[in-house]
């Protein structure tokens, strides 16, 4: 078996990038591949994976960047080369792109291939400041995160998109019976509560769609991290939802760990940020409303399984939930059409095999070159 090293992002919380990193590790070949994955804290993530049999080492990686980490970066990326080494590893791959100069420490040091997994939409500066002109490949996970890779040099052919995938056997159309007269319409946005996922906007889209609509519910899912830059943003949403005085019609869940029960309760969700979740909702037979970021474009069938609309139109995302509440059958159309769009597009067979194909070129033309 050819032993890979996996960066996760967290140990410590479950994300869309740790969710898609479970899936790939516990569904690779395992008569080719033998999976580790280094966590840069311990938790909850940390545990599912020790759970289902994968390696997991804790090992800080301190932001390479940050001024703070001169003094122990170097430290950090010489404990990582040695885990590689005594495990023999012969590729790495990190399921977050901010730590590809530590592979590239690893790469120089131990002449493997390193595969930096592109989760966010990047600025041509941040191509340039972290090494992905060193990688030896690229997985972006959309047409659109692929783009400023290219703008800033890096070669179409170093670069493979490879969708999110989900587990279609755990997230399914089960929707759970409610009385239709009595309960209302719930709406979701499921993510860390962080600025990129923009729960500001959702609530300013609440706002605006209970001035027509009162039998509605608005789910905030999901948790800020323990930072004071998480933290700060966590109370200026809650305090924005105070201003509105929407407390009775915006929950704050908390963190999740049941999301096939969650998007079950929703009858629709609402990304501002892609992701992962995109793929969970429409297994389960939700529609989807989503801006054009990332994957969004790419995984939403406008029109079909739900709405690609203009990025931040705070007025035309709300006039379209207002649509989908008071047109129920429309809802529950699209919501099928998202479960047998999610079985064509989103298996994580699909998704596991174009990893491999990946990893066996990488690992071929590395024993060609004699390394």
């Amino acid at each position: 078996m050819i032993p890979i090293l996996y960066l996760s992002h967290c140990g410590s919380s479950i994300g869309g990038g740790e969710r898609q990193l479970y899936y790939l590790v516990t569904h690779l070949n395992k008569n080719l591949y033998q999976p580790a994955v280094v966590c840069p804290d311990d938790g909850i993530f940390a545990e599912q994976l020790r759970e289902a049999n994968i390696p997991t080492v804790i090992l800080n990686l301190p932001p390479w960047r940050k001024v703070s980490s001169r003094l122990t970066r170097h430290a950090a990326a010489a404990k990582l080369t040695d885990l590689a080494t005594k495990h023999n590893v012969q590729l790495v791959h990190t399921s977050d792109s901010w730590f590809n100069p530590y592979l590239l420490q690893v790469k120089t040091q131990l002449n493997v291939p390193v595969i930096s997994h592109v989760r966010n939409i990047l600025t041509s500066k941040q191509v340039l400041n972290y090494d992905f002109d060193q990688m030896s490949h690229i997985i972006a996970i959309s047409e659109q995160s692929k783009v400023p890779l290219v703008k800033a040099g890096i070669p179409s052919e170093k670069i493979d998109v490879v969708l999110n995938c989900v587990d279609l056997s755990v997230f399914q159309p089960n929707p759970i019976v409610r009385d239709k007269n009595t309960d209302r319409f719930k709406v979701g946005i499921v993510g860390r509560i962080e600025p990129f996922k923009k729960q500001t906007t959702f609530v300013e889209i609440a706002r605006e769609v209970v001035k027509q609509c009162q039998n509605v519910r608005f789910h905030i899912i999901g948790a800020a991290l323990d930072t004071p830059e998480h933290r700060t943003y966590d109370k200026e949403v809650r305090q924005l939802v105070s201003q509105y005085k929407l407390e009775e019609v915006i929950h704050f869940t908390g963190h999740r760990n049941d999301m096939p029960r969650v998007m079950q309760e929703l009858d629709l969700l609402v990304t501002l940020s892609a992701g992962s979740v995109i793929a969970e909702a429409m297994a389960s037979g939700k529609p989807v409303i989503g801006t054009p970021i990332g994957s969004t474009s790419e995984m939403i069938v406008d029109g079909v399984t739900g709405y690609v609309v203009p990025s931040d139109s705070i007025d035309v995302i709300a006039e379209k939930v207002i649509q989908l509440i008071r047109e129920p059958s429309r809802c529950a159309k699209m919501g099928d059409a998202s479960r047998k769009h999610a079985e064509k597009s989103f298996s994580i067979e699909q998704h596991v095999q174009k990893i491999q194909n990946i990893y066996e070129k990488l690992i071929e033309t590395n024993n060609e070159n004699g390394v």
